[in-house]
């Protein structure tokens, strides 16, 4: 599995405050939302007016569609208007962790751990199944 991020340095120049900049950086984010899926929020320069910092992070089984998303985020950004991309920095890591060990699920009752140790709901003809 991989994992991409992306930070996008953000010029607002037209902003004279905090609720225009959010105007912009709202327009910015749903767009991206809308358009791939993918969500971006507010990283860094949070009290500055006129910049900002976005991020965004992806998952991917293949490292190029990871990167290819997070190119399509860049694109849908700086399509958005009322702002200028000044910096963009990406990363691809391949995400390594260990595997944990699943839950058994009974497919008979949904979830394996809805009765653990109480049997008595069990009917019959499956208790004689259980115990084979």
């Amino acid at each position: 599995m991989f994992v991409g991020i992306a930070r996008l340095g953000v010029v607002i120049g037209e902003s004279h405050s905090l609720k225009e900049k959010r105007m912009v950086l709202r327009r910015i984010k749903d767009r991206v939302k809308e358009r791939i899926g993918v969500i971006v929020n507010e990283v860094g320069e949070q009290d500055i007016w006129q910049r900002a910092e976005l991020g965004a992070a992806v998952v991917s089984g293949d490292r190029t569609k990871a990167l290819e998303l997070l190119d399509e985020v860049v694109r849908v950004a700086m399509a958005a208007g009322g702002s200028e991309i000044v910096s963009i920095q990406r990363q691809v890591i391949r995400f390594e962790g260990e595997e944990g060990e699943l839950p058994v699920v009974d497919d008979r009752t949904g979830s394996g751990d809805k009765a653990k140790g109480q049997d008595s709901w069990v009917p019959d003809e499956w208790r004689e199944e259980i115990e084979k």
